[in-house]
């Protein structure tokens, strides 16, 4: 566990910086952990295929899911500790690539862009995909991180399957994060052009949907620069009846996890009882 801790940490370090950065190749597999899973195969509104992980809950009879949306950083393959502490609380899991990642469809990422507006194209045929083949799991949950913590608050809203969402580090506007990252480090980051806002963007999404969602738990670091600690409390206020957050002491986006797994997994299951 202590390889698998020390990867993880690794692979989650890029998360605080706003540029893509695809990974085609998995660095670990759910097998060298013993884990049981079935790889999976997504398809999207327009026809690509992602590839995904299934993994099946350890407690007999568990008919709920956490779908887990990555940071736009490697692959699903960085995210097999977060799964094996969902498993502990109960949950089957479903991990994914969106286009251009792992061993989905080829897409060309550029990595100067922050997000793709096909990444909602992405989430959204994972939701399918359970709706279609997964149809006894009667709670769906969404786990993001970075921009997969933005999608999910997005989409989540959309959809009134979805009972709560946990969005670690995410993003609320594409406005305020360009400024955000000019400020930061004087790039101008790419944004995409031509999507639905209220699909895309979490602060414009959870003021006009989300009625339906049984809670959101936002959770930041304290030192970061990027997906801030403000970020999160703000978007937190547009629906404060269902809404909590938990700000790591002394952690950036690429740390929130790992500085404190122990505290990390308690405010998270604390959330789900």
């Amino acid at each position: 566990m202590k390889s698998l801790s020390l990867f993880l940490f690794v692979s989650l370090v890029s998360i605080c910086s706003y540029g893509l950065n695809p990974s085609k190749t998995y660095a670990h597999s759910p097998d060298e952990y013993g884990m049981t899973y079935d790889t999976i195969s997504i398809h999207t509104e327009d026809a690509l295929v992602l590839k995904g992980w299934f993994f099946k809950s350890t407690v007999a009879g568990s008919y709920k899911v956490m779908i887990i949306s990555n940071g736009g950083d490697g692959n699903m393959a960085d995210n097999i500790e977060l799964v094996s502490n969902f498993l502990t609380l109960g949950y089957n899991v479903l991990t994914y690539d969106y286009r251009g990642y792992g061993k989905s469809s080829n897409f060309t990422i550029n990595k100067d862009f922050f997000i793709y507006s096909q990444f909602q194209k992405d989430l959204e045929g994972v939701l399918s995909y359970v709706k279609k083949y997964q149809s006894k799991m009667k709670t769906v949950h969404l786990y993001g991180i970075g921009i997969g913590a933005g999608l999910s608050l997005g989409i989540g809203a959309n959809h009134t399957e979805i009972g709560k969402i946990i969005a670690d580090s995410p993003y609320s506007n594409f406005e305020e994060m360009k400024t955000i990252i000019k400020s930061a480090d004087s790039t101008d980051a790419k944004f995409p052009l031509g999507y639905n806002k209220t699909y895309m963007e979490p602060t414009y999404a959870l003021a006009a949907k989300g009625g339906t969602l049984q809670g959101i738990l936002f959770i930041a670091g304290e030192d970061e620069k990027i997906f801030t600690s403000k970020i999160a409390k703000k978007l937190a206020g547009i629906r404060s009846s269902i809404s909590s957050t938990y700000i790591v002491k002394d952690a950036t986006a690429a740390t929130t996890f790992s500085s404190n797994k122990t505290k990390y997994f308690a405010e998270v299951k604390n959330f789900l009882k």
